[in-house]
């Protein structure tokens, strides 16, 4: 059986059990899980990947290794999913299944004919230590990365206020060096203006003195006493 045709019988098999067919596209997965399985369904809270494989030879030892290679790539991937399958067509037989690798791991088979298909191992839900870690992860980074943008607005804010801050302080300046400039000016024609100003002083005439009669006599203190001879003087200009 072809792959193009099992793939085909799978949906409608899927399909036909409730579960939801989903689109690589909508769960945003890493594109090597993408490309390596061929069906993603949705069944309750559970993502189910489904790989399909259709041998190229007979061979019994062939056909083994390979499905056992393609457990060990699931086993790569499970943190991805939840369950995952392995969708053989009929004819390649059970004992060319490696059923105890198989049922180990927790991969489930199915056995797709012409007429049904068979689920001969049951798939297991995969432990989710490492994909809730992941998650757990991924969120930390997403909550991380979101506090960097903030933290990168707050910054960008703050810049933008230093530089208007900066601008004003810079007019300010400015203000000052004009009124500075005005002032030097100012200072330099009150030099100028100084050099040419003359003030003339005239002289102060010494006032002779003239002895005053009357006080000969006295003793020195009271004689050389200036108010004596001014008092003296004007008792003779009121008697007169």
């Amino acid at each position: 059986m072809i792959r193009e045709v099992m793939v085909s019988r799978l949906k409608e098999y899927f399909l036909s059990r409730g579960v939801e067919l989903l689109f690589p596209e909508e769960l945003k997965l890493d594109n090597n899980v993408a490309d390596f399985f061929d069906l993603f369904l949705k069944d309750g809270n559970n993502l189910i990947a489904v790989k399909v494989y259709s041998p190229g030879e007979k061979l019994a030892t062939h056909i083994k290794k390979e499905l056992e290679i393609l457990a060990v790539e699931v086993l790569k991937l499970k943190h991805f999913i939840d369950k995952a399958y392995i969708a053989v067509p009929e004819e390649i037989g059970l004992l060319k299944i490696p059923q105890e690798i198989f049922e180990s791991a927790g991969i489930g088979v199915l056995i797709v004919s012409e007429k049904e298909i068979e689920e001969r191992i049951p798939a297991r839900a995969f432990k989710k230590l490492l994909r809730s870690v992941d998650e757990a992860l991924k969120k930390e980074i997403q909550e991380f990365s979101e506090e960097i943008t903030k933290f990168s607005i707050k910054i960008e804010k703050e810049i933008e206020k230093i530089k208007n801050e900066l601008s004003i302080l810079n007019k300010r300046m400015d203000f000052l060096y004009k009124d500075l400039n005005t002032l030097k000016r100012e200072v330099e024609q009150l030099k100028n203006l100084q050099g040419k100003v003359v003030v003339e002083m005239k002289p102060v005439e010494a006032r002779e003195e003239t002895p005053v009669e009357g006080i000969e006599g006295l003793p020195d203190f009271i004689s050389d006493n200036p108010w004596v001879s001014i008092l003296v003087k004007r008792g003779r200009e009121d008697g007169s």
